[in-house]
């Protein structure tokens, strides 16, 4: 299954890199096509990989942007035109300038997207010490669990980087599911990492229709040839141990 990952829409003119219009983001979906699953369908098939349709594509966006709810909730879901997607919020933004408010994200949860945290105040967890780290983890959890009614299991890494000690903390509280967005093949690494390509605005249709027909296309040839010779999981176990 193919995760996609984005950030903020705009109408026009990005404000960095991370930032697409809303016609960057029409063209994606119109190459994406009847290959579009919701987030339940993601969840029920992924620890399955018989059952995974390798050609599924999971849209999901971090950062809790105002866009989340205005552009991708408004005028896609609510109209049936995709089946759905994750939001990653981090506490520490909501209701900030530019972000959603709590009521938009609980709206959108009685609406079956599914929420996951982005931790408080998107730090790189691999650099915090245990309490901050703990911290990240647990009251973001518990304060969209409260906001939500409802577990939430869904983490996304900051900055897409983790560590054998951020990820061993984050299941130990009682995330299901952590999503990066190095890429690799994380699925062959530990079933609960899920990688998705971090979608910026120099990445043309051209690219996006690459990477749907060969996912595998820009992950190199050191993985190439550790996962030919049945060795990537060892490596990356070392690296990250």
């Amino acid at each position: 299954m193919i995760a996609l990952n984005y950030h903020e829409l705009v109408e026009a003119t990005p404000s960095n890199a991370w930032c697409l219009t809303h016609a960057a983001f029409d063209a994606h979906l119109a190459l994406c096509g009847e290959r579009l699953v919701s987030p339940q369908s993601f969840l029920e098939h992924c620890a399955d990989r018989k059952a995974s349709r390798t050609d599924a594509v999971l849209l999901t966006f971090d950062d809790g942007f105002l866009s989340d709810y205005t552009h991708v909730y408004a005028r896609y879901v609510t109209t049936g035109r995709i089946p759905g997607f994750m939001s990653f919020i981090p506490v520490d933004f909501v209701g900030s300038p530019g972000r959603m408010s709590w009521e938009m994200i609980e709206e959108l949860g009685r609406a079956g997207v599914a929420i996951g945290s982005h931790g408080m105040a998107h730090v790189d967890l691999t650099k915090v010490s245990d309490v901050e780290l703990y911290r990240e983890l647990t009251v973001s959890k518990s304060m969209l669990e409260n906001r939500l009614g409802q577990q939430v299991t869904l983490f996304a890494f900051p900055y897409g980087r983790f560590s054998r000690r951020v990820w061993e903390a984050a299941l130990k509280v009682g995330y299901t599911h952590l999503f990066t967005i190095h890429l690799g093949y994380h699925r062959g690494f530990e079933s609960f990492l899920y990688s998705r390509l971090c979608l910026t605005n120099n990445m043309d249709a051209k690219y996006m229709r690459q990477h749907l027909i060969d996912p595998d296309a820009m992950r190199g040839f050191a993985w190439r040839i550790s996962t030919k010779l049945g060795l990537y999981r060892q490596l990356m176990r070392l690296r990250y141990r």
